[in-house]
């Protein structure tokens, strides 16, 4: 399973205006943040990094264990000052996937600094890209795409000195030619946001997510955490999978 985040910060740091692109309808309180943690910590759950978690897939062993990869989209500072402490505390890794240049109608003051993100690396937590301004990439020419996907990629590496390696789609849009785009810019498998499945060799460049309610209390959360009720769910993702390669 992989997890996905975007804020992690008290309700009072909502702002009152704010640009589309932020999601604050994905929001998670810090304090629930870490009941959600500990709840599959304490039923068996094992943390991994997002590198660990796709290196299971060549093992057979390893193909039914419990492992989660936490992840998070665009690089909000509330990240930094709410996550990363969580997370530090708990001894959890995660990914971060930044939007790498300028977001419409966002403030440079709601995201991650560059000191910020060269911080991570001393925390076991890793970045990953989110495209330089957070477009919907299906609809970009293919010097676009190119732009987008490895000149993210470029600018994340001169920030933090090290190999980006992942890469998350921007409202998890994409087709079969943004895959295509994705594996010609280097990088080494890409997350999605289509529904609950099972991650395998086949989905490393659709890699599905899973959102949870704050309190993990929906029976769709009890649903998505049942191993059988959760392989019915694969089936309708794995079909949305093929829908969105197929352009539709």
């Amino acid at each position: 399973m992989i997890l996905m985040y975007h804020h992690v910060c008290p309700a009072g740091c909502v702002p009152a205006e704010s640009a589309a692109l932020e999601g604050w309808g994905y929001r998670i309180s810090p304090e629930d943040f870490r009941r959600q943690l500990l709840w599959f910590q304490q039923r068996g759950w094992k943390y991994v990094s997002l590198e660990q978690y796709i290196a299971f897939f060549a093992d057979p062993h390893q193909q039914n264990a419990r492992h989660i990869a936490v992840t998070f989209d665009d690089g909000w500072i509330d990240n930094f000052q709410y996550a990363l402490p969580v997370l530090t505390d708990l001894k959890i890794p995660a990914t971060i996937f930044v939007v790498s240049g300028e977001m419409s109608g966002v403030s440079p003051l709601r995201r991650m600094s560059e000191r910020q993100l060269q911080q991570l690396a001393d925390v076991e937590i890793e970045v990953g890209a989110h495209t330089r301004t957070h477009p919907n990439l299906p609809t970009l020419s293919d010097q676009a795409l190119r732009e987008e996907l490895s000149g993210a990629r470029q600018d994340l590496e001169q920030v933090i000195n090290r190999p980006v390696r992942y890469l998350a789609y921007p409202g998890g849009r994409f087709d079969r030619r943004v895959v295509d785009f994705v594996k010609e810019a280097g990088y080494e498998a890409a997350c999605s946001v289509i529904g609950c499945g099972q991650n395998s060799e086949r989905s490393r460049y659709w890699l599905y997510r899973d959102v949870f309610t704050e309190a993990m209390d929906s029976l769709k959360d009890s649903v998505k955490t049942h191993p059988r009720l959760r392989n019915l769910l694969h089936w309708r993702a794995s079909l949305n999978a093929r829908r969105r390669l197929a352009g539709k």
